[in-house]
């Protein structure tokens, strides 16, 4: 997973002083690449260990292999022609064990799990629906906009979780403001991006699916989406 996919990931561990230095960090690669951590901490009037803690969250081993990793990710690629092996792997980091017993307990304690999703993505939620309905008959997945508005509305002690690659559709992103002024809980599954649907959720969910078009159709992979929604679905059925 590359520097800017862990911050993006693990957005939710950071505090206020530790998004300045990341903030420094995405600026200033190419020297950071020649600090030592003790240059740093004096930049932000901290100690090592602060910037040691920092690097623990970004799921880093220390300063030395964050310095190592941005150094390897000057050599750029396109995204679009990643290989599938690499896909996938890129998909099971994003995996956070953490914040996914947070979200399987909040769709256990939910009386029922409401799911919306619109275009080719609505698919693949589909699928995913199906298989948690096999393991709880609370799951359901809403295929028009007024009737998820009309639930929202009426629902108690309900979930409510988008699925978009982007996070920048409507009607998704009206329908989760609605569900958080009306004080429902609401879960996200986007693309690795910082995107507007997932800044409005109580939880966010990532998957890495570089766009991907041909003959000006939109083939982007829905694979990704579904391993992190499998590995969500086995941490709720244990």
């Amino acid at each position: 997973m590359d520097f800017n996919s862990r911050v993006i990931n693990f957005d939710y561990r950071f505090t206020d002083l530790e998004d300045e230095i990341i903030l420094y960090i995405e600026k200033n690669r190419e020297e950071i690449i020649q600090s030592k951590i003790v240059d740093l901490a004096r930049l932000f009037f901290t100690v090592p260990n602060t910037i040691t803690r920092l690097c623990h969250k970004l799921e880093y081993y220390g300063f030395l292999e964050l310095k190592k990793a941005l150094k390897q990710e000057l050599e750029s690629y396109d995204e679009a022609k990643v290989p599938q092996e690499i896909l996938l792997f890129k998909n099971l980091e994003l995996i956070d064990k953490a914040r996914e017993k947070k979200v399987v307990q909040l769709l256990k304690d939910a009386s029922k799990v409401n799911f919306f999703s619109v275009g080719s993505t609505a698919h693949a939620t589909r699928i995913v629906v199906d298989n948690f309905d096999a393991v709880d008959y609370k799951f359901f997945f809403y295929a028009y906009e007024h009737e998820l508005r009309h639930k929202i509305e009426t629902a108690n002690n309900e979930l409510f979780f988008f699925v978009s690659l982007s996070g920048e559709i409507e009607p998704l992103l009206s329908l989760a403001v609605q569900a958080r002024e009306r004080g429902h809980i609401v879960i996200t599954l986007t693309g690795l991006s910082n995107n507007f649907l997932a800044r409005l959720a109580d939880i966010s969910l990532f998957c890495y699916a570089p766009k991907r078009i041909m003959n000006n159709v939109n083939i982007t992979d829905k694979t990704p989406l579904l391993i992190i929604m499998d590995s969500l679905l086995q941490e709720y059925a244990e």
